[in-house]
């Protein structure tokens, strides 16, 4: 797939409103806990989407940079944020494939849901090395994945085992030990686990809900 077709891919999702639901996800709300225990100020959503746990962590009373691809989706969170009257979220249109615009040592915590299951082990690599340098010393990372199980797993046009194509767009259904691997070099793993949603249609959403510290 061309970046275009790539991009145009999501706008037209993100041109639905509210087109992956509204109120928070199940791992921004395992987020609050960590973010009232470490002290945190500052984060980062990566991958945001639409905003909704982008809004969510912004009502608790956190400064919020969030980005996306989608010109689309950073959009709508800035026509929501006026409306809801938030004024500590900074939304900007971003790939995550390239290094952050921020300062180094930025992040009291980085937060990504289930954007990263787009990437190859190289290209996660190549991203985590980004991160890291964005995130204040013994700060959190906080991310889901999805794992094999997932609807999507088996899905569409093989690519490798660890890896199905669904309508020119690849998924990564790495297991625990290739992502710790690849994680080791910026990060110490605090906790791996994972998730499932049985969805309305009785298919399975299964992931990797992954807690590391910068290093």
């Amino acid at each position: 797939m061309t970046e275009i077709n790539y991009l145009n891919y999501w706008n037209s999702l993100y041109d639905k409103k509210n087109y992956f639901g509204t109120g928070p996800t199940k791992l921004a709300i395992l987020a609050e806990s960590l973010l009232k225990t470490n002290n945190v100020i500052q984060i980062l959503d990566i991958g945001c989407g639409q905003g909704r746990d982008t809004f969510y962590f912004s009502q608790l009373g956190y400064h919020v940079d969030a980005i996306d691809i989608s010109e689309n989706a950073i959009e709508y969170i800035k026509k929501t944020k006026i409306q809801l009257n938030l004024n500590n979220i900074n939304a900007i249109v971003h790939d995550i494939e390239k290094p952050f615009p921020f300062s180094e040592d930025k992040y009291d915590f980085i937060y990504s849901n289930l954007a990263l299951q787009f990437f190859n082990a190289v290209k996660l690599n190549e991203i985590f090395s980004n991160i890291v340098k964005i995130m204040k010393k013994n700060s959190l990372f906080l991310f889901s994945t999805k794992k094999k199980g997932d609807k999507y797993y088996q899905f569409g046009k093989k690519i490798s085992d660890d890896a199905f194509d669904n309508q020119g767009i690849i998924r990564y259904f790495f297991d625990s030990d290739v992502l710790i691997k690849t994680m080791s070099n910026y990060f110490e793993t605090v906790q791996i686990d994972s998730d499932l949603h049985t969805n309305l249609d009785s298919t399975v959403s299964v992931w990797w809900k992954i807690l590391v510290k910068k290093i």
